[in-house]
């Protein structure tokens, strides 16, 4: 009967002959408001006063809410002093409060205008509504309010007339302000005086652990506790800024609070089919509540109600998100008699279909993707034998951002007249297959509206041309959950593409970061299915293998779960009398940003531990995927700095707050708290006091004539340091690292070069933890302590990596290096190193014995 199971047990209770009576806390149990926390409701009194000319010129909004507040316990005292109660009534907090707002109206119209709002903000919670509701009409139980609170019952009362209530007789109203004491000191005997009954047949229900709870327990009454929110929750709303006092700074709408989404995350986590969640799936499934369900909520009613506007009944959702895109949009459709069909598309296939003459143009626009494919993946996806193209087979495991080599392969392609044809004819029938696809499912419409989850609008452009190219007047107009800059091509040619929390990549601090890790969000819509890559002769779409674990795949279904159980939470209080406001406005939307790019800057750890883990594919084939937490860039984490995570590009690290959230989490919080503020990630990175470190590469002359490259340090935890550079390294004979500017100890952890070579899929790694276990590293301006101990005695030092021309013959073919230099650092002054003798640091024989044979062993 009810989705809470909370609500469950208090109907058990009654319904049973358990209890008699049944007793209900107001505020955040029988009523819910618009805001997360109930002095955010003064701000937007602020905002309401500030309208309405009553607030004076000196005051701000946030300004007026920490008036409101401190007049509160203002009140609370002289009530006490006065009436001996801390209780306070309305009038009497504005008694205190008038001084502040001079010329603003007397205090019973500003009573009534806070009555107001809060009647305003406020809306009933219809499952303790329909609790109340059986209780009375099919019980024959009374029902009592109880609040603590400085509304006086009439006030209640008013706030309580609402349709969603409309049915129900409340016995009696008791508040705290009007009784002089609080449910923690006896506002529950004046319940039982007027119940009747033994307090053992009473049940109450209410938020507060001691005033709802203990208060109760302590009159006899059986209680049952209706939290306001999880723990988990509670650690989301910090994160977001939603549970602090009232500021300027406080992310809510100055008319509609949070659109009421926090209290319906909170309602969501308490539902009957939450409960049945398996422990393993609970994170995944909370967290699609929480996070991605109110942000994927507000993208289907906004998709419907402009699909409505652009006149069509029948949105298209693009695969493979569309599956889920659908389930999300067939409510809100329904509403408003707006239907969802998935259409079939990828970027493989529609770039594919637009090769009409096989040229290197044509052929580039497979090249849309984050990874650059390799040599073979490219032939294959043109439907090319490897074998077929001379020069090419020995490199088909070469990745096409090596230098030269995409414009050498265009070359063998285009230029080979058989293997051109051999393209456009495979070309050619994938396009009539899928022209007749696209036929069947968009009818004659001259209008199409596709939904998709976005970014850079590749496939709305590149389906825009292929029906142009082939005579087809549609236009087609794209609603994304957010799109990138990249979109501004495609609205130059007179495209249509809108976003729902960005569009066009504004507004751009917010965007940025979920542009840079949008791995999960795409994840999490996925179906369990790969990526299109053609038609069969029966139209039927030919798919590729689904590389997926069994695990992935459930928790990502756990995930849309939450999702649609929040949509469906949110739609029965958006369908109810008095409805919660709209998700499609500019605020809602704003606020939808924000909740994702909390969670992709500053992950909590058991979020970044559940989603961490989870691989992604480039949907350009389906070939492969990589996990979005690489193990061996955990390692890292310790030694690098904010600036140094936003320097990890996105084709090396998808999720970089995610791995700090594991690795490092005080990097984790500075970065997401600077990214937050817009503070650059640089000022939150302090340069090392080692200096910067600069890499030379002898290519046959010597290191002055060579290439150089140089990076500023910079200091990390515990003062550990991490410096990645590319250098050039044709001819290379011999690598330089100067590691410092200055006298210091350097603690080498590890030294790694990866010689890029032509013709060779992955690079020659040499990595170095030990200076005296690699011949081929020699030191200058410095003596080694330790195997991993390095004594820097001057301001150049040096350490030479020399190639040997006989053992490393192949390293002739390199073309670049990486240079991946971790360690940690510690200035000294220009003393010479000493051992404490006898006389300074007595030792005792045995030890000055063991110390002997130590320094024989290590020197």
């Amino acid at each position: 009967m009810f989705t809470d199971v909370r609500i469950r047990e208090v109907w058990s209770h009654l319904e049973s002959g358990g209890a008699e009576v049944l007793t209900l806390d107001v505020f955040d149990t029988l009523l819910l408001r618009l805001v997360p926390e109930p002095t955010h409701a003064f701000l937007l009194f602020g905002h309401r006063l500030a309208a309405a000319g009553l607030l004076p010129p000196s005051l701000s909004p946030a300004q007026f809410a920490q008036l409101r507040v401190h007049a509160e316990t203002r009140a609370r005292e002289r009530s006490q002093a006065g009436r001996g109660t801390p209780e306070a009534r309305l009038d009497e907090i504005w008694s205190v409060l008038a001084a502040a707002l001079p010329g603003s109206g007397s205090i019973d119209d500003l009573v009534a205008m806070e009555v107001a709002l809060e009647r305003d903000i406020c809306r009933a919670d219809l499952a303790v509504a329909e609790l109340a509701e059986l209780t009375i009409t099919k019980l024959g139980r009374p029902v009592h309010l109880v609040s603590d609170t400085y509304f006086s019952p009439d006030q209640l009362r008013r706030l309580l007339r609402r349709p969603e209530l409309a049915g129900i007789r409340f016995t009696q109203v008791l508040t705290s302000s009007d009784a002089g004491v609080n449910k923690s000191n006896g506002l529950f005997a004046h319940v039982l005086a007027q119940a009747g009954v033994a307090a053992s047949r009473v049940i109450h229900l209410g938020d507060n652990p001691v005033a709802d709870v203990e208060g109760a327990r302590e009159h006899g009454i059986l209680a049952v506790h209706y939290p306001k929110y999880t723990s988990g929750l509670e650690t989301t709303l910090d994160l977001e800024g939603l549970r602090s006092r009232p500021t300027s700074d406080t992310p809510v709408d100055p008319v509609h609070g949070d659109y009421g989404v926090t209290a319906i995350r909170a309602r969501t986590l308490h539902r009957a089919d939450a409960a049945a969640v398996p422990s393993g799936l609970r994170r995944h499934w909370e967290t699609g509540a929480a996070v991605f369900g109110p942000v994927f909520t507000g993208f289907a009613e906004w998709a419907v109600e402009r699909a409505e506007a652009y006149g069509v009944d029948r949105i298209h959702c693009l695969m493979r998100e569309g599956v889920f895109l659908a389930r999300a949009l067939a409510e809100p459709g329904h509403d408003r008699g707006i239907t969802t069909s998935p259409l079939w598309a990828s970027r493989q296939v529609c770039a594919l279909a637009n090769v009409f003459e096989g040229s290197p143009q044509e052929l580039r626009g497979f090249l849309t993707r984050r990874h650059a494919p390799s040599v073979g993946q490219l032939l294959r996806q043109l439907g090319v034998g490897v074998e077929e193209v001379a020069g090419l087979s020995a490199l088909a495991g070469r990745r096409l951002d090596v230098p030269g080599l995409l414009e050498e392969t265009l070359r063998a392609l285009c230029n080979d007249e058989r293997v051109r044809g051999e393209i456009v004819t495979t070309a050619s029938q994938l396009r009539e297959r899928y022209l007749r696809y696209l036929d069947a499912q968009l009818g004659d419409a001259d209008r199409v509206v596709i939904v998709d989850l976005g970014w850079g609008g590749t496939i709305q452009g590149l389906l825009h041309q292929l029906l142009v190219a082939s005579g087809r007047e549609v236009e087609i107009v794209g609603l994304y959950l957010a799109t990138n800059a990249g979109v501004s091509v495609h609205r130059l040619s007179g495209l249509r593409l809108e976003g729902y929390v960005a569009s066009g990549g504004e507004p751009e601090a917010l965007f940025a970061p979920v542009m840079r890790s949008p791995e999960v969000l795409e994840q999490l819509c996925m179906p369990d299915i790969g990526s299109l890559i053609g038609f069969d002769e029966d139209l039927t779409p030919v798919l590729a293998a689904d590389h997926t674990s069994r695990t992935q795949v459930a928790q990502r279904a756990a995930v849309q779960d939450g999702v649609l159980a929040y949509q469906r939470e949110w739609l029965r209080y958006h369908r109810s009398e008095t409805p919660m406001p709209s998700l499609v406005s500019d605020g809602a939307r704003l606020a939808a940003l924000r909740t994702l790019t909390r969670f992709v800057t500053r992950p909590t750890p058991q979020e970044a531990f559940a989603f961490g883990m989870w691989s992604h594919d480039d949907n350009f084939g389906s070939e492969s995927s990589e996990g979005l937490l690489p193990a061996d860039l955990l390692r890292r984490m310790p030694y690098l700095t904010p600036a140094d995570l936003e320097k990890i590009p996105m084709q090396e690290l998808y999720w970089p707050a995610g791995v700090a959230a594991v690795a490092n989490r005080p990097l984790a919080v500075v970065s997401g708290l600077a990214a937050g503020a817009g503070i650059s990630a640089l000022e939150v990175s302090p340069e090392a006091a080692a200096g910067p470190v600069e890499v030379y590469v002898d290519a046959g002359a010597d290191f002055a004539a060579g290439p150089k490259e140089s990076a500023v340090t910079r200091s990390g935890r515990d003062g550990l340091s991490l410096v990645r550079l590319r250098i050039d390294g044709v001819g290379v004979r011999r690598v330089r690292i100067d590691p410092a500017g200055r006298r210091g100890l350097l603690r080498l952890d590890w030294l790694k070069l990866s010689f890029h070579l032509n013709n060779v899929t992955e690079p020659h790694e040499v990595t170095i933890t030990s200076v005296l276990d690699e011949a081929r590293l020699h030191l200058l301006g410095a003596r080694v302590l330790q195997p991993n101990l390095i004594e820097i005695l001057g301001d150049d030092p040096q350490l030479i990596y020399v190639l040997d021309p006989v053992a490393q013959a192949h390293l002739a073919a390199t073309y670049a290096i990486d240079v991946e230099f971790a360690f940690g650092w510690l200035g000294i002054r220009f003393d010479p190193l000493a051992i404490p003798t006898e006389q300074s640091a007595p030792l005792s024989r045995r030890a000055v014995q063991r110390l002997r044979r130590e320094l024989e062993e290590r020197f």
